[in-house]
Order: C-alpha cells, then sequence, then structure tokens
C-alpha cells in the first residue's frame, strides 16, 4: 500500500513549516493582531477546524446556510424515536477520534455478528448455507478486488467496474446469477451502483483498521461534543448562505478575502475555510469564487464522484419480525435482491432495468435502550431517485407522503417471518425517508466515491486537499470535508473530522500559533502501515494511526471480517 503509505506521511494534519509569504511578512514586522478567520459550513470538519483554530487564539466566524448545525451527520424523531439521517457508522475503531468521542459520551455502538439473510428476485428467503455462501464469496472477492486494484493500478483500464472483475471471477461459478445479485449490495456502502465502482481506484474504498460498529444511540452525542468548542469559542451564524467568496490573487496582493451573502453585507477575513460538500462544490464552485479556481482544482472536483445514498425508517408498534422478542430468532441484517418477480412499482410502471436491490437493518436488535420496533432501508441508484421524485414536494408524514414509502417497503417487510397484514403490529405507525439527494446544501448526495473512467483518481484527492496550491501560496482560501481527507477515511465522518483539523493546523502554522494539544488529536497516535510483513511508522492527519491493508493474508476471510475493514453506510 505504497500510496497510502505516502499519503498518510503527506497529508497536512502534522504541518509543514510556513510557506505563506504574507504570514511571514506579518510576523517580521510585528503585527499583533490575530488571525480573522471564516469557516463556510458547520458541519464536523467545519466544527473541528473552528475547535482547533480558536484554542490556537484566532478570531473565529462560522457561516451556516442552515439552521442547524451537522451537516450530514444530523438526527430526526421518526414514530417516537431518534434515529440518524446521515451516518449510522464509525469506520474503523483503532486511532479512529470519533470512536474516542463515542466512549467519552457514552454513545452506544454495536459491533454486530454479520450474519445475512437473504432474499432472492421472486421474494424467496434462500437457505441459511446458501446465503452464508453468497455473502462470503462476495465479501472474500472484494478483499482480494482491494489488493488486486493497489498492486495493479497502474494497468488497469479506467473504465474496468468492481463487477466487471466480479463476473470474471465468477465465470464458471453455478450460482453465477445470485453472486452477482448479491454483489449489488456494494452500492449500499458508497451509494453508487456496482457497475460504476471503479475497479482502478477501488484500494481508495478501503478504510481504518480496527471493528467498524454501529453508533446504535444515533451520532447526537457525538454531534453535540465535537459542537461545544465552536459553541463556545466561535462567532456561528446561521442561515446565512454565501454567495461568493474573493480570494487573494497573488500572495502580494489584497490585504483580506472578501465574503459576500444571500443577505447583508460583505465581511472581510484573513483567511476562509470552505467545508461545503464535494456536491455542492461541483454545482457552484464555477460561480462562487474570485479569481476563477485553477482549472486542475476544477477538473479535480469534477472528476470524483459523489454518492446518493438514500434512508428509509419504517416504525412499527412492536417488531413483529422477532418471535417472543428473541433477537436471535433473526437476523439484524437482510439483504433484497431485484424484486423483479414481486414489487409492483416495478410491474406497474414495466421497469425492467433498473435495480432495487435494499439492504435493511433491523433496529429491534440494538442493545438496550437504543431498540426500537424499525427497519432501516439503505436505498440508492433507481430507488433512491425514484422515491424522492415522488416524495420531494410532499409533507412529511402526510397520507401521501406515507402512502408512497409504503408502497415501495411494504414488499419488503411482508417478506419477514411473522408477517400477517391484518395484525395491527404489522401495520407501520410511522415512515421517514432522507432527501439528500434534493438538498442543494448537502450537494444533491451523500459522499465521495471512484467511478469507472477516473484517471487520477488519488491525485484528484490531493489537489482538492491542497486546494490547487492556493492554500499553502497565500491566497487565503482552503478547502476541507470528507473530500480531502486522508485516503484510508474517505467518506467518512472521521475523514470529515480530520480534514478540518488539519486545514485548523495548518493555518495555524502559517501564523506561528501554538494549538494546545487534546485527547482527540493523540487518540490518533501510534499508527503503523503493515504491508507484507514490512511494518512502516507513517504520520497522518491528525497524527498517528494503524493501517493494515493486508488483513487476512494468513486464512479464509469471515463474515465478521469484512465488518472490520469495509463498512463504509
Amino acid at each position: 500500500m505504497t500510496r497510502i503509505s505516502e499519503d498518510l506521511k503527506s497529508c497536512p494534519h502534522n504541518p509543514t513549516p510556513a510557506t505563506n509569504e504574507r504570514a511571514r511578512t506579518m510576523q517580521r514586522l510585528g503585527r499583533a493582531k490575530l488571525p480573522n478567520i471564516a469557516i463556510v459550513g458547520a458541519g464536523v470538519s467545519g466544527l473541528r477546524c473552528a475547535d482547533v483554530l480558536t484554542r490556537a487564539g484566532a478570531k473565529v466566524t462560522i457561516f451556516e446556510a442552515r439552521d442547524r448545525i451537522g451537516g450530514r451527520v444530523h438526527q430526526v424523531k421518526n414514530g417516537g424515536y431518534l434515529v440518524d439521517t446521515g451516518s449510522n457508522w464509525i469506520h474503523g475503531t483503532e486511532g479512529n477520534p470519533i470512536m474516542k468521542l463515542a466512549e467519552r459520551t457514552n454513545t452506544d455502538v454495536m459491533d454486530p455478528e454479520r450474519s445475512e439473510a437473504v432474499f432472492n428476485n421472486h421474494g424467496k428467503r434462500l437457505p441459511k448455507d446458501e446465503a452464508e455462501f453468497l455473502m462470503q464469496e462476495f465479501w472474500n472477492q472484494v478483499l482480494h478486488a482491494f489488493k488486486y486494484s493497489d498492486e495493479n493500478f497502474a494497468n488497469i483500464d479506467s473504465k474496468t467496474s468492481l463487477l466487471d472483475r466480479l463476473k470474471e471471477k465468477w465465470s464458471k461459478e453455478p450460482l453465477q446469477h445470485d453472486l452477482i445479485e448479491t454483489s449489488r449490495v456494494w452500492g449500499q456502502f458508497v451509494g453508487s451502483p456496482i457497475e460504476r465502482q471503479s475497479l482502478r481506484f477501488f484500494f481508495l474504498e478501503d478504510g481504518l483498521d480496527g471493528g467498524n460498529v454501529f453508533v446504535a444511540s444515533t451520532y447526537k452525542k457525538i454531534l453535540d461534543e465535537v459542537a461545544k468548542p465552536a459553541l463556545s469559542g466561535a462567532d456561528i451564524r446561521m442561515n446565512t448562505e454565501v454567495k461568493s467568496i474573493r480570494y487573494r490573487a497573488t500572495d502580494h496582493g489584497e490585504d483580506s478575502v472578501s465574503v459576500s451573502f444571500s443577505h447583508g453585507p460583505s465581511l472581510e477575513y484573513d483567511e476562509v475555510v470552505v467545508t461545503c460538500p464535494l456536491g455542492w462544490l461541483k454545482q457552484y464552485a464555477a460561480d462562487v469564487f474570485e479569481p476563477a479556481l485553477p482549472e486542475g482544482l476544477l477538473q479535480a472536483i469534477e472528476n470524483i464522484g459523489y454518492g446518493a445514498l438514500e434512508k428509509l425508517y419504517v416504525t412499527f408498534p412492536n417488531a413483529f419480525w422477532l418471535t417472543d422478542n428473541d433477537k436471535d430468532s433473526y437476523t439484524c441484517f437482510t439483504n433484497f435482491h431485484n424484486p423483479t418477480g414481486y414489487h409492483p412499482i416495478l410491474a406497474a410502471e414495466n421497469i425492467e432495468t433498473v435495480s432495487w436491490h435494499q439492504s435493511v437493518v433491523s433496529l429491534a436488535h440494538l442493545p438496550g435502550k437504543s431498540a426500537q420496533p424499525t427497519l432501516l432501508f439503505y436505498m440508492t441508484g433507481d430507488s433512491g431517485a425514484y422515491v424522492n421524485a415522488k416524495l420531494k414536494d410532499l409533507p412529511t408524514h402526510s397520507n401521501e407522503y406515507n402512502e408512497v414509502l409504503r408502497t415501495v417497503a411494504e414488499p419488503f417487510y411482508s417478506r419477514l417471518p411473522n408477517y400477517d397484514s391484518l395484525r395491527p403490529e404489522c401495520t407501520p405507525t410511522s415512515f421517514y425517508q432522507t432527501l439528500w439527494q434534493t438538498d442543494r446544501y448537502a450537494g444533491n448526495g451523500s459522499y465521495s466515491t471512484f467511478r469507472t473512467g477516473l484517471e487520477h483518481g488519488d491525485t484528484d484527492i490531493e489537489i482538492m486537499r491542497a486546494a490547487g496550491g492556493l492554500a499553502e501560496a497565500g491566497r487565503g482560501l482552503w478547502l476541507a470535508g470528507e473530500h480531502t481527507a486522508p485516503f484510508v477515511a474517505l467518506g467518512t465522518t472521521t475523514g470529515a473530522f480530520w480534514s478540518g483539523e488539519g486545514v485548523a493546523r495548518r493555518i495555524a502554522k502559517q501564523y506561528d500559533l501554538d494549538v494546545p494539544s487534546d485527547e482527540l488529536h493523540e487518540a490518533s497516535a501510534d499508527v503503523s502501515i503493515e504491508a507484507g510483513g514490512v511494518k512502516e511508522d507513517v504520520q497522518d492527519l491528525a497524527g498517528t494511526k494503524t493501517i493494515n491493508p493486508g488483513k487476512n493474508q494468513n486464512g479464509p476471510v469471515t463474515q465478521k471480517d469484512f465488518t472490520q475493514n469495509l463498512h463504509k453506510i
């Protein structure tokens, strides 16, 4: 994993010596004024950036277009229960500051045993042994594909997808059709169909070491803890949409960076950190920034894919699919192949070529008080786009809204054990569907991913992380967010957290400000990369952490192994 190692070494969480000539000149002239920093976006990245900068003594103002903090880490009430609309998982527990926050806040997490029920295209549940074979074989091939991608990416055609490789591997497998259908679960990990998953840059979808845990009691307490320093030390202005940013044309140019808004006068800052999602940059970068961003940076923003993952929560009076409330009577995870043989929407609208593959999580299996009689559907691709189009103009929880979601979900949950349409406990009491694809502040999607056709994905990430050379050149403009994270944390809450911290430490270094250490920075210490028996200490954006890409080299992959390596939903 040479590129992973080199990336972690060069990541700017451990700042390099200041290269900002403007900042050095200010120091020589004895300018006593502490830097005045603007942060666009109060998501996890912006909040952590503000935390570090305020502790360093900078003056920080956060501009948030919404009426809330958190960005894509957000919770709502559904049927009397709190649920996450964004992140559900902590991806890799070793040296992960988000895991440290979960421990500090007594947030309930679950390390699930990954035994899945599988239903075929006609809604028939497959025998347990066959389901386990399909899932294990798929994840075995995923792990092999990570290794193959890492070792051969320079020679892999950019148009080759992960699905192409799987079809080749399973060309002589009697259960090829079922294996291909099972492989579509990958869409729920990256928010994009498996046909579009780049094999060339598949290694960039791998994650941190350690188990992947489901955040059972939601991200609320974690978000509150991340936000606490910013809420007390920064000026946070809600309902304030940034319309344009005029940054310094050269490092010897204007004294400040100008930020204008949809309402009110423009304001001047020494530095501006933009934490808006990649999807937002795709849509607005060409119009928001003056002068125009460097062509290489605009191209990098365009090149990296942006997923579209939605979450549908269906709550019942009781968890009817459990027998006598016995959590062992049914699996926590259910994988439905494309329901071509029984879903009424596919039949009524004569949809023959789309995929409505669904992964469903039983929240009744969550520990203790976190358990609730709710099914969580991970929806992407065709099904997610269809539902978003139907719901975008309907009031949440209205009769029309509920009917759309019932029509979508009932063909699936009616296949679960003990279902009887005449039993009251089998009739949902509440529905809630996220609408990230219609949310322009979220960039009309979920998080970064790597699609077929991508030629230089790793370089594109590095260009965005360095803001196309602007960040360290005294121009006053910085980018942060999960799309600028270390390779092993791309597309995750941890990546957003680290990216915000990394930019803050680079700014502090340029102004010769000391940043007091904290437990979350130290949580990422002692990291090494272990590959091929060679261990090499490396440093990442937040310090150091252990990455072990050569997992399961000495034995077969188990169902639990892939939760320890791969979970991206």
